[in-house]
């Protein structure tokens, strides 16, 4: 294929891709005209390649749409249902033949005349709007002869004079001057033709294995300089470029989720009419970014969520009403950041999961025992549904039947390190959730150690550190049938012991100072005790060996800062081996309700300088050790140099060569609080103002202390273009 072919088969399915999206947001408003306009754009660029490049069954369709087109552009006809319709057949018929190009050159067998026929039909003056189609209509009418099909030629000089006829009056100049609180205002139309370059998928990852190798190199060098000044100035310079450098190309690597997104408005249409049932399409946070590699992993995945929401989620329009609904569901996409990863959420307001339904199911497909399901709770009979060949659906059918797609959900998602979380309430709905890292090369790393290795433990399953001295955990461990729990705020937290999980000493009591690590893995809450920690790495991810895969409790290994290697713990995989249930964790739900009514939260304890300040924990994205000497100024502000970005500081925490900045979110932005040291995870009160029943503002009560919480509001704001400033 040269490349001029292959330029147009790019640019000619990205024109299909925003020409699918236009036709569905047309339904919704048929009298857009930027949308119509940019339909037409799609269509008439196909059309005037494709002669230049000899593809003449493509031109022909083209054209023929193009006519039809052409007319709901101006104005001559309104776009309905069954246009619509017609469009969305032409755009899969047009896609077909672009697949067969790539595929062997050439457009392949077909017979088109239907569709041809079907576009001039549509075309038909009964289907216009305005006098000028209603004076036509009169004798159309009248005659009860069948009318013959007109030829391309009159269609083209008809269409010609309608065209330079001056606007009829009537309905045709209503659309156009139609109330401006009916009719949405027309889209901001962005052309990213001349603002971006492709580049080759296979370039990107050569490039981000470079970035890897300049990583790992910098963090040893950072390690073996602390002595020599002029070494510490260069190894600055080059942490910064290295950072700069690693965030670039991660940014080259990065699309937003809206490229997964725009597949699903045809495919929720074309399946809601398949199942006769009404159901509307909320997407949020399409500009939420992830990496190119993951996105193409997660198609699969949201589409099988999708299609279980409406198929097995929302009920038939009949049943929504008798039960108070409105007879149109909806489902509803919506895509964040948390942390370093990117959650997918795919929730419907149908009636929820039957979990009596679900055991039945699984007992009648002998996928548990009855012993076993007669344990389970609610929250985790709901967990059957990924269990290979489950399936809650009467009869097989094009749509679901087969017990392979939440299998397969699941499945894709934990192959590139995700996790699925479920939950559903009875008449209200089901949510999944799909937990996705930002990218799969370099990810932030606790190190921990056990009986003298190394480990890595990625920090977005982290929730916090808690450290025993070894008085502490032989007195406040509690052991239950040999198990290991920790009272956490109350809470009874399960424990997994690292060396004894690996076998590097024999079942017995723990007898030294433990380090837990509180993870949150599928919905599963435990501690896993490690005999120390070393400072946070961004660790380089490299694949493991077959016979290391084989022990199935590892997601890869790395190479850390001082040279060793480690392999990276898989949490998930813990604690199946651990036998940690879901059970064991109080419903979400229930504590959240619980601590909104009593108005308590929880808050970070944090000592600066002989004062304790807080902040929500819900704020908190990491906590960081920082050296002093990578502090700078911007106009009176301390700031510091943050994932390519500056991170403002509130304050410079007590003197020394580091400091402990912790890192937190307020609304859109990032700030910097640096303090002594972080002492605790608590729960806190409002405290009420003397002689009201209002809350005390920035203030709470913890530990039966009153503390102040940091205003993260108060923290300048950076300058536009600060980042430049400071190169």
């Amino acid at each position: 294929m040269d490349d001029l072919t292959r330029e147009f088969l790019i640019e000619s399915q990205e024109g299909l891709d925003r020409m699918e999206r236009c036709l569905t947001e047309l339904e919704e408003r048929p009298e857009d005209r930027e949308l119509l306009a940019d339909i037409f754009r799609s269509v008439h660029t196909i059309k005037g390649t494709t002669g230049f490049l000899g593809f003449s069954r493509l031109e022909k369709l083209a054209h023929a749409g193009e006519n039809l087109l052409g007319l709901l552009r101006d104005g001559k006809l309104l776009a309905n249902a069954a246009i619509i319709s017609a469009l969305l057949s032409l755009l899969d018929q047009l896609r077909k033949i672009l697949v067969n190009i790539e595929a062997s050159g050439g457009e392949g067998e077909g017979e088109d005349a239907a569709m041809i026929a079907r576009l001039l039909e549509l075309q038909e003056p009964q289907t216009r709007v305005g006098a000028e189609a209603k004076a036509e209509q009169g004798p159309i009418e009248k005659s009860k002869k069948k009318r013959k099909p007109r030829t391309k030629k009159q269609t083209e000089e008809k269409g010609l004079t309608k065209t330079a006829a001056p606007e009829p009056e009537g309905r045709a100049m209503e659309v156009y001057q139609a109330d401006p609180q009916v009719v949405q205002p027309p889209r901001a139309m962005v052309n990213t033709a001349e603002s971006t370059l492709r580049v080759d998928v296979d370039l990107l990852n050569r490039m981000m294995n470079l970035v890897g190798e300049l990583v790992l190199t910098r963090n040893q060098i950072l390690q073996r300089v602390s002595a020599d000044s002029d070494m510490t100035l260069l190894s600055r310079r080059l942490d910064m470029v290295t950072a700069d450098l690693r965030e670039a190309v991660m940014k080259a690597r990065m699309q937003p989720v809206s490229h997964v997104f725009s597949k699903f408005p045809r495919m929720v249409r074309d399946l809601a009419q398949q199942l006769n049932k009404r159901v509307r399409l909320v997407m949020e946070g399409q500009e939420t970014e992830l990496d190119k590699s993951l996105l193409e992993a997660i198609k699969d995945p949201l589409t099988h969520s999708v299609r279980n929401a409406i198929d097995h989620g929302v009920e038939a329009p009949h049943v929504r009403e008798a039960a108070g609904k409105d007879a149109e569901g909806t489902v509803k996409l919506r895509a964040y950041q948390e942390g370093s990863y990117v959650i997918i959420e795919v929730s419907d307001d149908g009636g929820g999961m039957k979990v009596e339904r679900i055991r039945d199911k699984a007992l009648e497909r002998k996928l548990i025992t009855r012993e076993r399901a007669a344990q389970l709770s609610d929250r985790e009979l709901m967990q059957l549904i990924f269990l290979p060949g489950f399936s809650t659906a009467e009869a097989i059918t094009n749509v679901s039947g087969r017990g392979v797609g939440m299998d397969v959900v699941r499945t894709n998602v934990e192959k590139i390190g995700g996790k699925v979380e479920i939950d559903s309430r009875p008449c209200k709905g089901t949510t999944l959730r799909l937990r996705i890292p930002l990218t799969l090369a370099i990810v932030p790393a606790l190190i921990v150690s056990s009986r003298g290795q190394s480990f890595a433990l990625p920090q977005g399953a982290l929730s916090e550190l808690v450290h025993l001295s070894a008085e502490q955990a032989k007195m406040q461990l509690e052991w239950i049938e040999g198990a290991a729990l920790y009272r956490l705020r109350g809470k009874l937290l399960p424990l997994v012991f690292l060396d004894l999980l690996l076998g590097q000493r024999e079942e017995g009591r723990y007898d030294g100072e433990a380090y837990i690590a509180v993870l949150n893995a599928e919905g599963r809450r435990y501690g896993l005790v490690v005999d120390g920690l070393a400072d946070p790495e961004e660790i380089v991810v490299k694949p493991l060996s077959s016979v290391l895969k084989q022990i199935g409790l590892f997601s890869g290994a790395t190479v850390l800062g001082n040279g060793e290697m480690a392999l990276i713990l898989d949490p998930g995989a813990i604690a199946t081996r651990a036998n940690i249930s879901v059970a064991l964790e109080e419903d979400t739900h229930d504590v959240m309700e619980a601590e909104a009514r009593s108005g308590a939260a929880e808050y970070l304890l944090m000592q600066s300088g002989n004062e304790h300040t807080a902040v929500p924990l819900d704020t908190v994205l990491r906590i960081e050790r920082i050296p002093r000497n990578k502090l700078e100024w911007l106009g009176g502000v301390p700031v510091l140099r943050f994932e390519g970005a500056l991170l403002p500081l509130h304050n410079l925490g007590a003197e020394g060569d580091e400091m402990t900045v912790v890192v937190c979110r307020d609304g859109l932005r990032h700030v910097g609080v640096a303090v002594s040291q972080v002492l605790d995870v608590a729960e806190g009160r409002p405290l009420e103002e003397a002689g009201t029943h209002t809350a005390a503002q920035n203030v709470t009560l913890l530990n039966e202390k009153v503390t102040s919480i940091v205003p993260l509001e108060a923290v300048p704001a950076l300058p536009i273009g600060a980042m430049e400033t400071m190169q």
